[in-house]
C-alpha cells in the first residue's frame, strides 16, 4: 500500500475541482489506498499537468494512473459507476460506524449540496516548538582510532592551520566541562595518534612561507594563516623561529633602505607607511626625508614657481599628498621673500665705488692707446725706414741688432773667454771641411 500524505490529498482535491468533481479525504483515501508505487508516481505525474477531461473524480484519477483512457474515465464518472465504488470503499473502510454516503445523482436531475472542502496552505502552517538540539560529543571520542581519520581529514582540509582546524573542532565537538576545544587538546590528540611531528614540520614550513610571501610583515602573515599577531608570535615561539623571521624581515630591510632617493623614500611614506611601521623603519624614513626635502625646497623656490605644485611635481605624488608631506616634516612651503641687492652693486652716496670694481665713464675706461709708448708701435713704424733696424722698430732702443745673413756676429762669453769662430762657419754657402783619413795601424 503507497503512503499517502496531506499534501498528495490536497494537490488531489485541487485537480478534482478544476475537473468540475467535487471530492472529500476520505474518498481520496479510498480511491488511492488500492495503487502501487508506480501507479502512484504516474498518478503524481498527472497531477502536474491539467485535467484532460470532465467530470473527473479521484477514482477516474486512479484509473488515468493504471492506464484508462481520459475520455473512458470520463464516461464512467458521468454514468456514476465510481459512486458505487466510493460507497463500498467507505464500507469497507469505516464499517458501520459512519453511514455511506448518498449515491450520486444522474446527469438531469437536481443534485445534491456540494460538500464544502477546506484548503490547508502550508504557509499557514503554525510551526510547533523545535526539539532541543542534541549535545555535542566530546573531544574525548577523537582520542579513539576514528579519530585519527577525522584529524587526517582536517589536515587535508586546511594544512598545518591550528585556528581553522580549531573552528571546525568547536563546531562539532566539545570538552568534557562544555568549553570548545583549545590548542592544548588539538596538541594532545596530534600526540596522541602520533601526527605530532609530521605536523610540525608541516606548521614550520607553512608559516615561513607566509613569512615570506607577505614581504616579512607580521600582520599579513597572521593573516595568512588565519590568526592574529598574538596567535603568530606564540606560533614562533613554540616552534623556534624567531631567528629565521627575523632574517626575513633583514631582507626586507635592506631591500627597503636601497631604495635611497627622494621620490621613492617618500612613496614608501605615503603609500607604504604600514609596511615601514611593521619593519620598524618608518621613524628611520621621517629622520632622513626631514633632513633632505629642506634642500630640496630651498632649490625648488628658486624657480619662482609656487611650491607645493612644484613639490608635488617634482615627487610624482598628488598635490594633497605634497600638503600632508609637509605639514608632516614641518616643511615651510611659503611664498619666497624678495631678493636683496648685493653690496657691491648699490651706489655709495659721495660718489665713490666700491673697491674692486673701475667706475663707470670715460676717464677710467680702457681705451686703444698703449700707455707705454716703448710697447706700441712706434712712430716711424710705416712701410720705410721705421720697420727696418734702428730707433723706430719700437722694441725699445736698448736690444741689440740682429746681425744679418752672413755677418759674423759679437764672439759670445764662455769659461775660457771668447769663443773661437771656424772659417767661413758663418757663410750660409760654406761647406764644412771634410775630416783627414785615418792611417791604418801596423
Amino acid at each position: 500500500m503507497a503512503e499517502i500524505d496531506a499534501e498528495l490529498v490536497e494537490r488531489v482535491t485541487r485537480w478534482c475541482a478544476e475537473a468540475g468533481r467535487q471530492t472529500g479525504r476520505a474518498e481520496i483515501h479510498g480511491a488511492l489506498e488500492p495503487l502501487s508505487w508506480d501507479d502512484l508516481l504516474a498518478l503524481r505525474a498527472l497531477l502536474a499537468d491539467p485535467p484532460p477531461a470532465r467530470p473527473l473524480g479521484p477514482y477516474a484519477l486512479a484509473d488515468l494512473a493504471r492506464g484508462a483512457p481520459a475520455d473512458v474515465a470520463a464516461e464512467r464518472e458521468r454514468e456514476g459507476r465510481y459512486s458505487r465504488e466510493a460507497e463500498a470503499s467507505a464500507t469497507r473502510s469505516e464499517g458501520q460506524a459512519e453511514p455511506a454516503a448518498p449515491p450520486r445523482p444522474r446527469p438531469g436531475k437536481k443534485r445534491a449540496a456540494r460538500a464544502e472542502v477546506v484548503i490547508h496552505r502550508a504557509r499557514d502552517r503554525v510551526a510547533g516548538p523545535s526539539a532541543p538540539p542534541a549535545p555535542l560529543p566530546t573531544t574525548e571520542a577523537l582520542r579513539a582510532p576514528e579519530g585519527r581519520a577525522v584529524l587526517e581529514r582536517l589536515v587535508r582540509s586546511h594544512g598545518a592551520r591550528r585556528p581553522a582546524i580549531l573552528a571546525e573542532l568547536s563546531a562539532g565537538w566539545r570538552r568534557p566541562d562544555g568549553a570548545p576545544p583549545d590548542d592544548a587538546d588539538l596538541s594532545s590528540l596530534l600526540d596522541h595518534h602520533g601526527l605530532a611531528r609530521a605536523f610540525e614540520r608541516r606548521e614550520r614550513d607553512e608559516l615561513l612561507h607566509a613569512v615570506r610571501a607577505a614581504g616579512g610583515l607580521r600582520a599579513r602573515a597572521a593573516e595568512r594563516l588565519g590568526g592574529d599577531l598574538a596567535g603568530l608570535a606564540a606560533a614562533v615561539e613554540r616552534l623556534g623561529l624567531a631567528g629565521e623571521v627575523e632574517r626575513i624581515r633583514d631582507e626586507r630591510r635592506a631591500e627597503l633602505r636601497a631604495r635611497a632617493t627622494l621620490s621613492e623614500r617618500v612613496h614608501l611614506l605615503v603609500d607604504d607607511e604600514d609596511r615601514l611601521r611593521d619593519l620598524g623603519l618608518l621613524v628611520e624614513f621621517e629622520d632622513d626625508l626631514r633632513a633632505r626635502l629642506p634642500e630640496h625646497v630651498r632649490a625648488l623656490r628658486l624657480a619662482g614657481a609656487p611650491l607645493e605644485p612644484a613639490l608635488a611635481r617634482s615627487l610624482a605624488i598628488d598635490l594633497s599628498a605634497a600638503g600632508a608631506l609637509a605639514r608632516r616634516l614641518d616643511l615651510d612651503l611659503g611664498p619666497a621673500p624678495a631678493p636683496r641687492a648685493p653690496e657691491s652693486s648699490r651706489p655709495r652716496r659721495d660718489g665713490a665705488h666700491a673697491p674692486g670694481r673701475r667706475p663707470h665713464g670715460g676717464e677710467g675706461r680702457r681705451t686703444g692707446a698703449r700707455r707705454d709708448d716703448g710697447r706700441g708701435r712706434g712712430e716711424g713704424r710705416g712701410r720705410g725706414e721705421g720697420r727696418g733696424r734702428g730707433e723706430g722698430r719700437g722694441r725699445g732702443e736698448a736690444r741689440a741688432e740682429r746681425p744679418r745673413a752672413g755677418e759674423r756676429g759679437p764672439p759670445a762669453a764662455g769659461r775660457g773667454g771668447a769663443r773661437k769662430v771656424k772659417p767661413g762657419a758663418g757663410r750660409p754657402g760654406a761647406k764644412r771641411p771634410r775630416p783627414a783619413p785615418r792611417k791604418p795601424r801596423g
